[in-house]
């Protein structure tokens, strides 16, 4: 049985120029992951792009913020008709500060208008669907302020008055045009009878007249009835506020508020 010849000159160089081919292909493969990044090549193999998973995040785009919270001071906010705003005694009706909730509105008069340092704070009473009523004390078991809140045509709430427990104006009443002095009357109960009275327009930052009146000082609310001296603009209007601060420490113990219109002078 013969043996197998050995390969001519010419297949040996078919050979060799086979293994040259499969060299060179062997390097430029090697060549193409050294080239790949650092952090290795994409999930769908080398030379491909990473997922969408393993990119770098894009540079953030302007989104809307979030909607304000109630108390927050929009850009812009609708303007009440002239009649509403005439009730009102707190936010400024003129200023862009607006409440979403009747609760946030109390606060506002409660620590912005009237100047409670701590108050505590009852839950909010519904009236009809559009109204309704919340208690605010300065301390738990401190005398009651009242603030009488509406929602208005704007969608917002409002502090339209208040009453409290140890102060009934009576006269001047809500939406009444004063002048200078204006006469008030009412009935109290308060340290040494005395009842602090602050005259301010709408969004005004110093008060246009300030004076007392002196009330009951015993267990029972007594008469009280005075005059207070103020800077008339003669148009516009603004809030009545009378007070009772602390014997203790000065803060503010009660409050009572109405809203009134600025009458020319005769």
């Amino acid at each position: 049985m013969s043996q197998n010849p050995a390969p001519s000159g010419r297949g040996r160089k078919i050979v060799v120029a086979l293994l040259v081919v499969a060299l060179a292909a062997a390097l430029a493969w090697v060549a193409i992951l050294l080239m790949q990044p650092a952090d290795g090549p994409g999930e769908d193999g080398p030379g491909t792009t990473a997922s969408l998973g393993t990119s770098a995040p894009a540079s953030p785009s302007a989104t809307p913020s979030p909607t304000s919270s109630a108390s927050d001071v929009p850009s812009a906010a609708p303007s009440l008709p002239a009649a509403e705003a005439a009730m009102v005694v707190w936010p400024d009706p003129g200023s862009t500060l607006r409440y979403a909730a009747p609760e946030e509105a109390a606060a506002g008069f409660a620590e912005e208008l009237a100047g409670f340092t701590d108050p505590v704070y009852g839950d909010f009473m519904q009236g009809d669907s559009r109204s309704g009523e919340l208690e605010v004390r300065a301390i738990s078991d401190g005398a009651v302020t009242t603030v009488l809140l509406r929602q208005l045509t704007d969608g917002n709430w409002y502090a339209i008055g208040a009453m409290s427990s140890e102060i009934v104006l009576d006269s001047p009443r809500a939406g009444d045009p004063i002048t200078s002095p204006v006469a008030l009357s009412g009935t109290s109960r308060a340290f040494e009878g005395t009842v602090e009275v602050v005259v301010r327009s709408h969004g005004g930052a110093e008060a246009l007249g300030t004076g007392i009146v002196t009330g009951g000082a015993g267990p029972d609310l007594g008469p009280f009835s005075g005059s207070i001296q103020w800077d008339n603009p003669g148009s516009g209007g603004g809030v009545l506020l009378l007070f009772e601060t602390s014997a203790k420490d000065g803060s503010i113990w009660t409050a009572a508020a109405v809203p009134v219109g600025f009458a020319a002078q005769q």
